[in-house]
């Protein structure tokens, strides 16, 4: 049973709560794009509210500039930069709601005494459950290739794993964009052939577009099978009704 003091503590929790659940409730303007660009100002990238990228303009003589080979480097460069001003539009947005004042709280009108009765089975099921995203989110641990004849084991036993990425190719073949979840891990555009130089820039910022157009697809459809059985969604699904899930952990009255 609380006291009448540690009901009052629960109110004031109560009144932090509400505070952060504005704050964290702050989302992204649908309608807005945020652009960014490389070093030398000549690859500009434009990404939506969730970060993905949209568009694409490349300077009329980029690769006077720009060794094409680093075209891919300059790109990426680009998005990050686009993301970081979609980030820092967002940190603004927060910091506004956090600077809004509290709404006023009435004190309840009995102090009425809570039964906190947590299940025993209730805790077990999380704590079973946060194992399970923690083995989820778990980097793997380095392979160990098989052909020991070819490689020494030392060398072989520091050598990374690098995940598998989400590969999209452009229409034309000549670029393709790697994703890592949601980050743009690699964009490979071709170069050993006559392409890259009989292109203009409008070509090549073309094949770009099609190529992030293309991973965004293949990520989509790739989704649904990462999440089945997740722990993570789990999670996300339990925890979706804050109030609702602090009372079923704890087994409050309601």
């Amino acid at each position: 049973m609380t006291t009448p003091a540690g009901f009052a503590e629960i109110h004031n929790l109560a009144g932090e709560a509400a505070r952060y659940a504005r704050i964290f409730s702050v989302e992204p303007d649908e309608t807005r794009t945020f652009d960014g660009h490389d070093e030398t100002e000549l690859v500009h990238a434009e990404v939506d509210a969730n970060g993905r990228v949209t568009d694409f303009s490349l300077d009329r003589e980029w690769d006077k500039t720009i060794d094409p080979r680093t075209l891919g480097a300059a790109v990426i460069e680009a998005v990050n930069a686009a993301i970081t001003a979609r980030l820092t539009s967002w940190a603004d947005r927060v910091a506004e709601a956090e600077d809004e004042p509290a709404e006023a709280r009435p004190e309840p009108a009995a102090l009425e005494p809570v039964t906190i009765n947590p299940s025993s089975q209730t805790i077990e099921n999380l704590l079973y459950l946060l194992h399970r995203v923690g083995q989820e989110t778990e980097p793997p641990e380095p392979s160990r290739r098989r052909d020991r004849d070819a490689y020494d084991e030392e060398e072989d036993d520091a050598m990374p794993v690098r995940r598998r990425l989400t590969k999209g190719k452009s229409e034309g073949g000549h670029v393709v964009v790697g994703l890592d979840g949601t980050t743009v891990a690699e964009v490979q555009v071709e170069t050993d052939t006559i392409w890259i130089g009989t292109s203009n820039n409008l070509e090549v910022a073309g094949e770009l577009r099609s190529a992030f157009a293309a991973a965004y697809r293949k990520a989509d459809e790739e989704a649904p099978r990462r999440r089945s059985d997740s722990a993570v969604a789990e999670l996300a699904a339990l925890t979706a009704d804050p109030q609702e899930f602090v009372a079923k952990l704890f087994g409050l009255d309601r």
